[in-house]
């Protein structure tokens, strides 16, 4: 009997022992993470004006008021909508979003926080609203600026993983000659078509002298079996030649 209950203690201690295990593993060490399955990028210096993240973007925060970014904080590249007042201004004022990172970041807060601070401009705020109202603008676009010139630009939103941090609006923006890129693409295509042409010229080149070189060979093969037919004991002459020699050999005898 006492084996028994031995036996029952020691199967039920091994089926509870992995629930009891489990449960330990599902302790989460930040209550306050923000967790996503969105990329990761990574912040390159400490602050909350045009720093410079990993993947090529710079931001602004756009939560005034919170933790501003550390340089090796993480945070999630968010492929939602970003405001559309703060692309316009970037876009279509981009030489005043570029020349007071002050300024910048003081408009920036307007547009988020409603907060105005001492380099916040009326009149530039008047005008960006005013544009906004007539253009939507993409996250990612190309805007041609002249005749030779535009503007590529790519604009996202940076979540902080943990909550209590700014998050950021990042932007990449670059001009590029549209003059140098359709002579680019035309040479490409020209080379392109050159380098086919001639390739196919030599291939088929290659292929015929190939073919004549396979056929003098299969020429010269069967020439080659020919001659040495005469000589394979199969041969009707051959053997006739041989038989006659037996005879003769034979007589002599």
């Amino acid at each position: 009997m006492k084996m028994k209950l031995l036996l029952l203690f020691a199967i039920l201690v091994i089926t509870i022992s992995p629930v009891m295990a489990g449960n330990n593993t599902t302790v989460v060490d930040n209550p306050t993470q923000y967790l996503s399955d969105e990329p990761m990028t990574e912040a390159l210096e400490s602050g909350d004006s045009n720093i410079s993240f990993s993947d090529g973007y710079k931001g602004y925060c756009i939560e005034w008021g919170e933790h501003s970014a550390e340089k090796g904080d993480k945070f999630y590249v968010h492929d939602g909508d970003v405001d559309n007042n703060i692309k316009t201004f970037f876009v279509y004022f981009y030489e005043e979003s570029q020349r007071d990172v002050i300024a910048t970041q003081h408009m920036i807060w307007k547009f988020t926080d409603n907060k105005q601070f001492s380099r916040f401009n009326q009149t530039l705020y008047e005008k960006i609203i005013e544009k906004s109202a007539t253009v939507k603008v993409p996250n990612d676009g190309v805007l041609k600026i002249n005749d030779t010139t535009e503007m590529v630009y790519s604009f996202r939103n940076f979540i902080s993983n943990i909550n209590e941090y700014q998050n950021y609006f990042a932007y990449k923006i670059y001009f590029r000659n549209i003059t140098l890129q359709n002579n680019l693409t035309q040479n490409s295509t020209g080379n392109g078509s050159d380098s086919t042409s001639q390739n196919t010229t030599n291939q088929t080149n290659i292929k015929e002298n190939l073919t004549q070189n396979h056929t003098n060979a299969s020429f010269k093969k069967t020439r080659f079996a020919k001659v040495n037919g005469s000589y394979e004991t199969g041969n009707p002459l051959v053997l006739l030649l041989l038989s006659l020699a037996v005879l003769v050999f034979k007589r002599r005898n």
